[in-house]
């Protein structure tokens, strides 16, 4: 009978301290008005039926030993049936966890007269031994020191729950944030290359900077939901990461100055009110995101009314940043049935802030991507105007050359060979006849070009009073090629490979394969290695250029010394 008066009691005990049971689903003590505090080694009361934030409140304001003693009930059988598991969450710099009177774990080292020398993580997680827990009430107590840091005593998470509970809340919090720092890696690779490679144009740098700030934000969150984070280090601190996120909007304002090329003034002037804004909305208690997010958005509508060029889509991002920062800092869609369907959105909701930065790096990239292809194709017309003028030039250039060179021989037949002179000036106005015919076409059958070629070999054979001939094989007549091409290759030949009256000969031949066509021009000269910067000279030159406006990268020309001649190689790929 007395032991049915105390169990009653006991019961009532507990329900009047609101203590409360494991049932299986995870219960997260410290936000529940259950913990006892005391300090010191005599373990002197302080308070009880606290909360986290009570106990902050208390043992921010001085240094000291304390001791926090918090109570749950758990049944026997669930004992036996489950494996049950203790998440702690904190920002105390060391402590040492007791369950029954047990040590469960040690997070850092408790010294508790002095600083403590080595820091505990912000996050651990430990199953519970079945021998630790007791049928009933179960006693947690953490003896913890502030004494390395006053203000360390923030306890965000004690809860008791199944591990794949606690690890689908690592999954939730880390899987954006590991998304958004490959995203913004990314970003800040692209916008280093991009500075480099275009004039160091200062845009690139600063969203290089912008995308750096955003990735640190978002690596602390995966390296804190995993436990690597220290507890009291400053970087995993919320000043500094406020910091950071407060940092990136005001690198987002300097990229708008330079993208909108501002002037001094207003860009001073800005900076000024950026300030001014920080400092009203840290003093008044007004979301300091959200204010410094409406500037940045302020900037951009000003370079809309002022017709800036690209304010419309930077506008539009800078407008769904401020949305996003909004949603995320208020927590408005978190109570969404639809933002609990899976742990992917979950995620990304819980991240809106960074998902806002996001749309604003694609948009700014496609920005400087289409600023690029334009200045591009800006840069190859011009390429293009300069390869036909040049082209133009040689043309013009090659005509009176073989012109002059000509006539010069014909001066000297006229007065010693007068039939032989009337032969090549028939040739010759022949040779002339289908230059001035095919010289202003792009393409011509090739069976007309192998003609020119022939009429210009019979000039030459009369003119060095040698047999000058050519070959072709494997070739219809009805291929075409770009003009004078082959005369040019032919002209170089003789010129530069033959002397005297010895004889020449000239093979052209075809060759076609399953990507490309291969021309191969052979003469059994005997240039030497010494020549080849003359054979590679204006005529070379001028092929090149031919063969770059008809077929734009699509071409290869290659001459060389072969075993009883030289030979050139045209190689025109086919269109794919």
């Amino acid at each position: 009978m007395k032991l049915f008066l105390f169990i009653s009691l006991l019961f009532n005990l507990q329900s009047v301290n609101n203590i409360p049971e494991y049932s299986g689903k995870t219960i997260d003590l410290s936000t529940l008005n259950i913990a006892t505090l005391s300090k010191g080694s005599t373990k002197d009361f302080i308070e009880d039926q606290l909360n986290a934030e009570g106990v902050y409140k208390i043992v921010s304001k001085e240094k000291g030993l304390w001791y926090l003693t918090l109570s749950f009930n758990i049944r026997q059988q669930r004992i036996n049936n489950e494996d049950i598991w203790l998440q702690f969450r904190t920002n105390i710099n060391a402590a040492n966890f007791y369950l029954n009177n047990k040590l469960l774990f040690n997070n850092g080292e408790v010294n508790g007269f002095s600083k403590t020398n080595v820091d505990g993580k912000s996050l651990v997680r430990k199953r519970i031994p079945k021998e630790y827990l007791v049928d009933g009430l179960n006693k947690i107590e953490i003896e913890f020191t502030n004494y390395k840091k006053q203000t360390g005593a923030i306890f965000r998470d004690i809860s008791i729950g199944h591990l794949e509970s606690f690890q689908k809340d690592t999954l939730i919090m880390t899987t954006a944030p590991i998304l958004f720092f490959g995203v913004f890696a990314f970003f800040l690779l692209i916008n280093f290359v991009l500075y480099f490679s275009l004039n160091r144009k200062k845009v690139f740098l600063l969203l290089a900077l912008l995308f750096f700030v955003n990735s640190l934000l978002v690596a602390y969150e995966v390296l804190y939901w995993n436990g690597f984070a220290s507890s009291s280090s400053f970087v995993f601190s919320y000043p500094f990461r406020s910091g950071l996120e407060h940092l990136s909007y005001f690198i987002l304002s300097i990229i708008l100055f330079f993208e909108y090329e501002y002037e001094k003034k207003i860009v001073s002037l800005s900076i000024l009110t950026f300030f001014l804004a920080y400092i009203l909305a840290f003093l008044t208690d007004i979301n300091i995101a959200i204010t410094l997010s409406i500037f940045p958005l302020a900037l951009s509508l000003f370079a809309l009314f002022k017709r800036k060029k690209n304010a419309i889509k930077i506008t539009i991002a800078l407008f769904t940043l401020f949305i996003l920062n909004y949603l995320d800092d208020q927590n408005t869609i978190e109570g969404y049935d639809f933002v609990h369907s899976n742990f992917i959105v979950t995620s990304l909701v819980y991240k809106l802030d960074n998902l806002g930065m996001i749309i604003f790096a694609l948009v700014m990239i496609f920005i400087s991507a289409k600023g690029i292809l334009s200045k591009t194709k800006s840069l190859n017309e011009a390429n293009l105007k300069l390869e036909r003028l040049e082209y133009q030039f040689l043309k013009k250039l090659i005509l009176p050359h073989f012109m002059v060179n000509t006539l010069m021989s014909l001066q000297q037949l006229v007065s010693k060979e007068p039939e032989t002179a009337s032969k090549m000036i028939e040739a010759l106005s022949e040779e002339f006849h289908l230059l001035s015919k095919m010289s202003q076409k792009k393409f011509i059958p090739i069976s007309q070009e192998i003609e020119m070629c022939e009429t210009h070999l019979k000039i030459m054979s009369i003119q060095q009073k040698a047999n000058y001939k050519m070959e072709v094989h494997g070739i219809l007549g009805n291929e075409m090629i770009p003009p004078t091409i082959f005369h040019t290759l032919v002209e170089n030949g003789i010129t530069h490979g033959y002397s005297g009256d010895q004889n020449a000969r000239f093979v052209l031949g075809k060759k076609e394969t399953v990507n490309s066509i291969i021309y191969r021009l052979f003469n059994n000269s005997n240039i030497k290695i010494s020549n080849l910067s003359h054979a590679s000279g204006t005529g070379q030159k001028y092929v090149e250029t031919r063969l770059e406006e008809c077929y734009p990268g699509k071409w290869r020309l290659h001459s060389n010394r072969v075993d009883n001649g030289w030979e050139s190689i045209i190689e025109i790929k086919h269109n794919l």
